[in-house]
């Protein structure tokens, strides 16, 4: 009998789970003079309704030092897809926040490593922090996706949508950081370069009981 999940019949759709919006949104606030930038995990499920859903289940952080290309960012970017595949789940995006609050862009840089992520994952999407929706009840994130050339789209259906699976996420998160400075313990893949016992893949220390 085969192990694949069935085919889905419609679009597929994101779910971004509590775990993955809670590291990425630490890393932002942890270094608010700088760019910031990381990737996320997800896996794949069809529901008995035939609609396919993606949920984003983890987020690594990479860096906020050298955040355009380099060589070891592409070697971050390689462990975290090892990490990935040992937790059998796969890179499905990517994120950045701006040293500059006003800038809600996704740069250059982080287009790049878009497309290279949608050769492996076509439906791969980045999120930029908005730190101008911070004021309101939203994530604070604009979702930018690629669309798929013409060659391709027949079989790679855009997103239906894009949400969070909890609407108290953010306010949860937020709260997090107000009571417990929690952002103090995220650490990425440049924080491993100068200490290599920190934890920069699973970043345990950061996760309370309600996403372990």
């Amino acid at each position: 009998m085969s192990s694949q999940a069935p085919a889905a019949s419609s679009a597929p759709s994101f779910t971004l789970q509590e775990k993955a919006y809670l590291k990425f949104f630490l890393h932002a606030a942890k270094h608010p003079h700088a760019s910031v930038t990381g990737v996320f995990l997800g896996r794949r499920r069809v529901t008995e309704g035939q609609e396919e859903i993606w949920d984003v289940v983890d987020a690594v952080p990479l860096c906020h030092h050298w955040t355009s290309l380099s060589p070891m960012g592409e070697v971050g970017l390689e462990l975290a897809s090892i990490h990935a595949k040992e937790t059998e789940s796969r890179i499905v995006g990517y994120y950045h926040a701006s040293s500059w609050a006003q800038d809600v862009a996704l740069p250059a840089h982080g287009h790049h490593v878009l497309q290279s992520l949608t050769r492996e994952f076509p439906l791969a999407f980045a999120l930029v922090f908005n730190a101008s929706k911070l004021s309101t009840d939203s994530a604070a994130i604009d979702v930018v996706m690629i669309e798929p050339s013409k060659q391709n789209s027949r079989n790679t259906p855009r997103p239906e949508k894009f949400d969070l699976e909890d609407p108290e996420t953010p306010a949860r998160v937020r709260s997090m950081v107000r009571r417990k400075k929690l952002e103090r313990l995220i650490v990425d893949f440049d924080d491993y370069l100068e200490d290599p016992s920190k934890d920069w893949l699973k970043n345990v220390a950061v996760l309370p009981l309600s996403v372990t």
